[in-house]
């Protein structure tokens, strides 16, 4: 069995389908119509309107007290006041048999519908009121909106598909003597019931199935004109319509769902293809950029490199003998540290720049002067790797003087 009365099938105890009434009815007495009217039934359905049990004008339990206590007051051998007392209690009782029906009371979230002489007379609002004894009340109806579902299955829309739609109506009782007198619930329910049915078809019949899975609220005021036009003859307006479910068959809905997921799909691989693309042209990008800058940086390297090259070419065009003093200095510091070796042979020339400031320091100091002679063009240094190249090494310092020459003996 369903919890949802649209899913309902017909053999199920709840859910709209044959031999289902959503709007029901009961019958009680004036005094039980307030919980009667509140007091949903085994299946859940709240009555929208009690049938009142015809009563005497006068109520008859009150009567039968005071004809009680009358004939005990007369008939029984009882004392003169005692007697009077129960005489006086006697008319009390036939007072409140009246006064109970010169009061009406209708249970809050209603309204009562009297009647006089057999005929319709007023319909009473809730709360206590005063009538006339000979005033009965006759229905008490409910003001609450009710929620009534509509299933509709197999509505065949233009393109020949098959729709089922489930909607729900909310109903207010606007005329409660139409819906008492002129119609029972059990009809009523079965009315509504044909005419959504007929106004969802004509609907369904001009448009195509799959736009019936679009419906919104201009379909919904539609189907709001067209039911209460009808309904309203047994005052019964419907304030508003609400789509609950529409299904097409299962073919239509799994292939519309093989091409929306197709489409999602899709999407996700364009989204994809973009992020991609987007992080190939911005690694591009970081390359040329990072090409760009090293090109920059070697072009200023180029820059500062030929200008100190420039600077350098005057400094030696404007001092040329600081320059030879100063790579003299940088051989003697050379063949100081190689000097401090045991392994290695330092030999200077005679006419290297040590050799011409000794000399014109001893010539200073006979008070004469002497050129300093030019520096030689080289240094030459070598290490021998075997016994051969150091007896060439001492062979050709035995032919003659070598100019700055400075030569590493290794150990064999």
């Amino acid at each position: 069995m369903s919890d949802d009365p649209a899913q309902a099938t017909q053999g199920d105890a709840v859910g709209p389908g044959p031999g289902y009434v959503q709007l029901v009815d009961v019958t009680a007495g004036p005094i039980e119509a307030a919980e009667a009217i509140e007091q949903p039934d085994e299946q859940g359905r709240v009555p929208v309107l009690v049938r009142i049990r015809r009563q005497p004008p006068i109520n008859p339990l009150w009567i039968l007290v005071a004809i009680g206590l009358a004939a005990s007051g007369l008939f029984l051998p009882l004392v003169a006041a005692l007697r009077a007392v129960i005489i006086v209690a006697a008319v009390v009782a036939i007072l409140v048999g009246i006064a109970s029906r010169l009061f009406m009371r209708v249970p809050p979230g209603t309204v009562g519908l009297v009647a006089k002489g057999g005929r319709h007379s007023a319909v009473l609002e809730n709360g206590i009121h005063r009538v006339n004894p000979v005033v009965a009340l006759t229905h008490v109806v409910t003001t609450r909106e009710l929620a009534f579902d509509v299933p509709v299955a197999a509505v065949r829309s233009v393109d020949g598909v098959n729709v089922n739609v489930d909607l729900v109506l909310t109903l207010g009782i606007g005329d409660p003597v139409k819906l008492a007198y002129s119609i029972t619930t059990s009809d009523l329910d079965e009315f509504i019931h044909a005419t959504s049915q007929e106004a969802v078809r004509l609907l369904i019949r001009r448009m195509e199935a799959l736009n019936a899975l679009d419906l919104g609220a201009e379909e919904a005021g539609f189907l709001r004109t067209a039911i209460d036009a009808k309904l309203a003859a047994y005052g019964v307006n419907v304030r508003n319509v609400a789509f609950t479910r529409v299904l097409l068959p299962e073919a239509i809905t799994a292939s519309l769902e093989a091409r929306r997921l197709a489409t999602i799909q899709l999407s996700e691989e364009k989204e994809n293809f973009a992020l991609e693309e987007r992080r190939l042209n911005d690694r591009a990008a970081l390359i040329a950029l990072d090409q760009d800058s090293r090109r920059k940086a070697l072009e200023l390297e180029s820059l500062a490199e030929a200008l100190r090259f420039q600077k350098m070419e005057e400094r030696l065009t404007a001092y040329p003998t600081a320059a030879r003093y100063d790579v003299e200095m940088q051989r003697l510091k050379v063949a100081q540290q190689l000097a401090g070796n045991s392994r290695a042979v330092v030999s200077l020339g005679g006419n290297d720049l040590v050799s011409g400031l000794l000399t014109a320091q001893q010539a200073g100091s006979l008070g004469a002067t002497v050129p300093v002679a030019a520096p030689p063009s080289a240094v030459e240094a070598s290490t021998p790797d075997d016994g051969a190249e150091a007896a060439d090494g001492e062979s050709g310092r035995a032919r003659g003087p070598v100019r700055g020459t400075i030569r590493r003996r290794t150990s064999g």
